[in-house]
């Protein structure tokens, strides 16, 4: 197995992950990921620590990117995607699209001369992302670079030190011995239910705009007048359990971290009283029955499905639901109402399914051969890791990813004797 090699498509945690796992078991890993950056949904997650660590795991996604960053057995390829493949385990034979990233992340020494001369204004077109995304390189934004206005704008790659600048797409071929697919997930659209109120009431939030607020600013205000929430409602399943949409799945993170997320707007605020509606409670994992019980003590658990939630005022919101164990329509008010969205597959799931000719599920999460083992695929020598194959937490994702690449080094040992 001397210098064999393996595909890792997806630079999220999982992705990551099983990188690192190949790597430190002799194996040289191409990472690709069609977006500028690594990290995937998690790294830019907010931690979710009170006076005391509540477990969310957040803190592991920049140390595992930062360990496989600095692993030089690892090669990593941003703004790239799989076309086609071929051959089988042990010889495959993979095309990649790399689309222009524009900026060579092996080649940038993150100097600032770009942005320096950058012309666009008020907001630069070449810059270095946020922290959170554990990038090494600076990266063009399309949206606002002059030369795709139109402008025969060449400043930056004219300027470059170092010629990282190349904004030609290029197609490569790889040759590996596995692949381990590990492209991640998308959250549900809370647009999609339109009852709910969001992207009508501007104090109607997901569960991602709480995590963006924390990383960004690390508290909550109300979007109409700045001030603490003092009532808030959390709703559950939106976007999961429900069959008519197409996600009759559970998405297994909701209630963690709905509970998280109280926990945490009662530290920033102690007085705020906060709510929490839901079909059935998902517990599982290491101390969180007990994290549950801590939770009761402060937060009101409402066994009900809200269907409608409607504007009173403009910092007060209705939330019209069916109370299950009471077996009756009951309304409460509240100046906060945050939409627990799932887990739903991407959409792009199907043209990489056709590409690997692997399975999709009922779902559209990518399928396994065997329902006993999560890992692998119907086609020999392609394996799954993470959220693309189902819904999974962070410290989940983590172990699948390690799962993925020890079957990986199972089967080219297995076919080695």
């Amino acid at each position: 197995m001397a210098n064999e090699s393996v595909l890792v498509i997806g630079g999220g945690i999982a992705g990551v992950t099983s990188a690192l796992k190949l790597a430190d078991n002799g194996f040289n890993v191409y990472l690709i990921e069609r977006e500028p950056v690594i990290g995937g949904h998690a790294a830019s997650f907010c931690c979710k620590a009170t006076e005391t660590c509540s477990q969310c795991s957040v803190c592991l996604v920049p140390e595992q990117i930062l360990k496989m960053t600095a692993n030089p057995r690892i090669s990593i390829m941003v703004n790239s995607e799989v076309v086609g493949i071929s051959g089988g385990i042990g010889n495959f034979k993979v095309d990649l699209l790399q689309k222009p990233g524009f900026v060579d992340p092996k080649r940038c020494i993150s100097c600032g001369i770009c942005t320096d001369l950058c012309p666009c204004e008020p907001q630069k077109g070449i810059y270095l992302p946020l922290p959170e995304t554990v990038s090494r390189s600076y990266i063009i934004d399309k949206n606002r670079c002059l030369r795709f206005k139109g402008d025969e704008c060449n400043i930056c790659q004219d300027n470059c030190p170092t010629g990282a600048i190349d904004f030609e797409q290029k197609l490569k071929e790889l040759e590996v011995s596995a692949v381990i697919v590990a492209t991640g997930f998308e959250i549900f659209d809370a647009r999609e239910n339109g009852l709910l109120g969001y992207g009508g009431y501007s104090n109607v939030l997901t569960g991602l705009d709480l995590e963006r607020m924390f990383s960004t600013n690390e508290s909550v205000t109300l979007p109409t007048s700045g001030e603490c929430p003092q009532n808030i409602a959390f709703i559950q399943c939106v976007g999961s359990r429900n069959e008519y949409s197409g996600h009759g799945y559970c998405s297994q993170v909701c209630c963690k971290y709905a509970m998280r997320f109280a926990k945490l707007l009662q530290y920033q605020n102690p007085e705020a009283k906060v709510t929490i509606f839901y079909i059935d409670l998902q517990t599982a994992g290491k101390g969180f029955g007990e994290f549950y019980e801590e939770c009761k003590e402060t937060i009101r658990f409402v066994r009900g499905i809200p269907v409608e939630v409607y504007e009173i005022s403009p910092n007060e919101l209705e939330v019209k639901y069916e109370d299950l164990s009471k077996g009756e329509i009951a309304q409460g008010s509240y100046d906060l109402v945050v939409l627990s969205v799932g887990i739903a597959p991407r959409r792009d799931s199907w043209d990489l399914a056709r590409v690997l000719n692997i399975n999709l599920g009922d779902y559209g999460f990518f399928d396994t051969q065997d329902s006993l083992d999560s890992n692998r695929t119907n086609v020999g020598g392609i394996f799954l890791a993470g959220t693309c194959q189902g819904p999974k937490d962070i410290p989940e994702s983590i172990a699948h990813g390690i799962q993925a690449a020890s079957k990986v080094i199972q089967a080219l040992k297995a076919r080695a004797i």
